[in-house]
């Protein structure tokens, strides 16, 4: 038994030495990538975790923020809120989930909303705050609720898709999608029918999306990863596969995704050679940082990897 566990866990670090750099060995739920560090969540057999890492951080270097037993923890957002900072997460206990708030110092995690309709497993990037709400999308419906908690206000309708594709806020607009139509909606509200909302119709199921200044980014259940920009016809980027894309990043001048059905992969455009890259299962939460750095979450931990390796 040693011996496999042994063989297992150099295989681990030879892939991992392949792909860039391990931050966390510890599978995550959920990720969130700040200016200097990483929170993700996690779960095992005990309950689940909120954690906090640097992002020069080696496996082991993690704090914990809040554990809770018999739970399990989904995607996280943070925001600063009157000089502190806080974490938003998705948690679930039995049949209940809910939406908590925890100091990102650590300390003890409130509940600010409880949700219906929400596949906590499956979807992922699906919460965002600016500080004032916390915005999610259900099986029907955008959603936001304040920060402190309170009543919850639906900003638009949505086809039941499940997963959905996850949300994008930026400069307090809701980037989203509802089966294959790709829409915008305001933090305030929609004073528009959703059809002037709508920024471009895939060809199939939308199945992740990231939205930049003028051009939005998204991948298909065919496996397809297309681009709208303003002014522009929807383009196809390059590398085709049957995987399908689970997360998307893009910094306005480059873009990467994770891709994943039975196996996954990396893939980075532009760049000159090595593109597209074998990853660990379930794949998601992929970010570019200003200094061109990767980050993403899979079932073998949290990865970094420089743009360019």
């Amino acid at each position: 038994m040693r011996t496999i566990v042994t063989a297992l866990w150099i295989s681990l670090l030879l892939a991992s030495s392949a792909l860039g750099q391990l931050v966390a060995s510890r599978p995550p739920d959920g990720l969130a990538v700040s200016t200097g560090n990483l929170y993700f969540t996690s779960h095992d057999a005990a309950g689940a975790t909120v954690w906090r890492t640097s992002q020069t951080s080696v496996p082991g270097q993690e704090s914990v923020l809040f554990w809770e037993a018999g739970a399990r923890f989904g995607d996280i957002a943070f925001a600063q809120i009157n000089g502190a900072f806080f974490g938003f997460f998705f948690a679930q206990k039995g049949n209940v989930v809910t939406i908590r708030r925890v100091p990102l110092t650590g300390g003890n995690a409130v509940v600010i909303a409880t949700v219906t309709d929400v596949d906590i497993v499956n979807t992922h990037q699906n919460l965002a705050t600016d500080g004032v709400n916390v915005y999610w999308q259900d099986a029907g419906a955008i959603h936001k609720v304040p920060v402190g908690g309170g009543a919850i206000a639906v900003l638009d309708q949505t086809q039941a898709n499940a997963p959905t594709a996850g949300i994008d806020l930026r400069n307090g607009v809701i980037t989203y999608a509802s089966v294959n139509d790709i829409r915008f909606v305001p933090v305030g509200g929609a004073t528009t029918a959703p059809s002037v909302r709508t920024i471009a119709h895939a060809s199939t199921t939308v199945t992740a999306l990231s939205a930049g200044a003028s051009s939005v980014f998204w991948g298909e259940r065919n496996g397809a990863v297309r681009v709208k920009t303003s002014g522009s016809a929807t383009q196809t980027l390059p590398f085709p596969s049957t995987l399908m894309a689970t997360s998307i990043a893009s910094d306005g001048a480059a873009v990467a995704w994770t891709r994943c059905l039975g196996q996954c992969e990396l893939v980075r455009f532009p760049l000159l050679s090595g593109n597209v890259v074998p990853i660990a299962p379930n794949a998601f939460g992929i970010h570019i940082t200003p200094t061109k750095t990767l980050f993403w979450a899979d079932s073998a931990g949290v990865h970094r990897r420089g743009f360019n390796q």
